[in-house]
């Protein structure tokens, strides 16, 4: 059909394509009073009046008579395309009521494998029921037109609020990772993984909250394309799952780039090398070289900064083993975050003098600990005695500091509650090493691990507790450690 030239063309074609009812079109003919007015005039009123959009007009000034309706929806405007599907706004012809409507390309709708994809990733979508999940209500797949009906968001994906803002306030930061993790949790319990987790998945609506989009595209893609998908964080699913023996459907890949959205909105910056050669995506070295955070966000809270580096730990057996673990540790580290300040002033109205040293001045602790809950009563414990404290989760980068700085602490707590066997043995090697044999020590065990006791290596300033104890007796052990550390020199 050849475009249109005059107001009584378009007129016509509004009404042809349905976008136009003929009682709307008189009603503007009436506001005019003719029907002899140019076809600008005739388009703007339209637009004005709420009765076309921009996006419809522009098709009817093309001529084109598809692209108005999928079903009983009608389209508004595209909100969004990539190279396998377009999104629109689009609202119900007889409800009123607005969804966003998910097309797959016209290139692709001839292909059986890509119509099939699409389809599967609507049903598998429409089977997550989650706060945290942009909700799926109808799936069309027939005769070369194939579409997902779900909510509409009023707001923007977090890769656009990314571009606009640069980098996020830590709390924001966490909270909108909470709603993310939260929804892959919601789809964890129901045997789902995302395999697509990426800023632009994640819908961020206009009162601050996320939610998830596009389950199991990746995963599918992948099926259809033998594994050479052209998808980038497809290909950084593969790359993370090569290189650590992963399978790819396991939880905690999703956990890794939901820790990388983390990193990325405090710091600025991605924790991954950013490149679109398929082989530097996918070396292992891309995914064990990434900057600590502390080093390139240093004011991000270190409670916040702690959740982040255990969701993307390399190892995936030191990494949060599921979603809800990981959500658990988060919303307790925003908590501590957001009170941090009050909680510091209510400390030092009670601070006691047990830490101080002889210049009056707080000792430095280092506990080594991944519990958050743990953690807090520590810390909390220790600064209310005077010491200021250190936390760590990792075991063998609480050496490495000492390695470089052997003043980083005077005295250290190694917790096996979570950590398990490697706080044990880095205990033992404290003892044996250089920068560390003398200094004061304590190991706490946890119940169920009180047979390790017998391998720990111990002193007079090298202790070791197993639970059930009091925190009067850690604090002891901490102290009569201390002592005989200072009475030998």
């Amino acid at each position: 059909m050849s475009s249109v030239t005059t107001a009584e063309q378009l007129s016509q074609r509004a009404q042809d394509v349905n976008v136009l009812t003929e009682q709307q079109a008189q009603s503007v003919w009436s506001e005019l009073g003719s029907r002899n007015v140019d076809l600008d005039t005739f388009a703007q009123v339209l637009v004005r009046k709420g009765l076309v959009t921009n996006y419809q007009l522009d098709r009817l000034m093309k001529g084109q008579r598809n692209g108005f309706f999928y079903g009983d929806y009608k389209v508004q405007y595209s909100v969004g395309s990539g190279t396998f599907a377009r999104v629109f706004r689009a609202v119900h012809r007889k409800t009123g009521e607005v969804f966003a409507v998910k097309v797959l390309r016209t290139s692709k709708s001839n292909d059986p494998n890509e119509t099939e994809l699409f389809r599967r990733e609507g049903e598998l979508g429409a089977t997550l029921k989650h706060p945290n999940i942009v909700p799926i209500h109808e799936v069309y797949s027939k005769a070369g037109v194939h579409y997902i009906v779900m909510d509409f968001v009023e707001g923007r994906n977090l890769r656009e609020l990314y571009k606009v803002r640069k980098q996020f306030a830590p709390i924001e930061a966490a909270n909108i990772t909470a709603d993310v993790v939260a929804g892959l949790n919601g789809a964890f319990q129901l045997g789902v993984t995302h395999r697509d987790l990426k800023m632009s998945n994640v819908l961020v609506s206009s009162t601050g909250k996320a939610m998830l989009v596009d389950f199991g595209l990746a995963a599918l893609e992948e099926e259809v394309a033998d594994g050479e998908a052209a998808n980038a964080r497809a290909i950084d699913y593969a790359g993370l799952e090569r290189a650590t023996g992963m399978r790819k459907d396991d939880t905690r890949s999703d956990i890794f780039f939901a820790g990388c959205m983390f990193y990325q909105m405090v710091s600025g910056r991605p924790p991954l090398s950013e490149t679109r050669d398929r082989m530097q995506r996918l070396a292992k070295t891309r995914y064990q070289e990434i900057a600590p955070l502390a080093s390139i966000a240093p004011d991000v809270p270190p409670v916040l900064t702690m959740v982040i580096n255990k969701a993307i730990e390399f190892d995936p057996a030191r990494r949060y083993q599921t979603p809800g673990e990981m959500l658990a540790d988060l919303k307790l580290a925003i908590k501590r975050a957001e009170t941090g300040a009050e909680q510091a002033k209510k400390q030092d109205k009670t601070v006691g003098t047990e830490g101080l040293g002889p210049d009056g001045q707080p000792r430095k602790l280092m506990v080594v600990e991944s519990s958050i809950k743990r953690q807090d009563v520590l810390r909390e414990l220790f600064k209310r005695n005077g010491y200021r404290v250190l936390v760590t989760t990792d075991p063998e980068r609480a050496l490495d500091r000492f390695r470089s700085d052997p003043t980083t602490a005077e005295i250290v707590v190694f917790c096996t509650g979570e950590i398990g066997q490697p706080a044990l043995e880095m205990f033992n090697h404290f003892g044996e090493e250089t920068a560390t044999r003398d200094l004061p020590a304590v190991l706490l065990l946890d119940e169920a691990q009180k047979s390790w006791k017998s391998h720990a290596v111990t002193s007079d300033h090298r202790r070791c507790l197993a639970m059930p104890i009091k925190l009067r007796q850690l604090r002891e052990a901490v102290v009569l450690s201390r002592t005989a550390k200072a009475a030998a020199s």
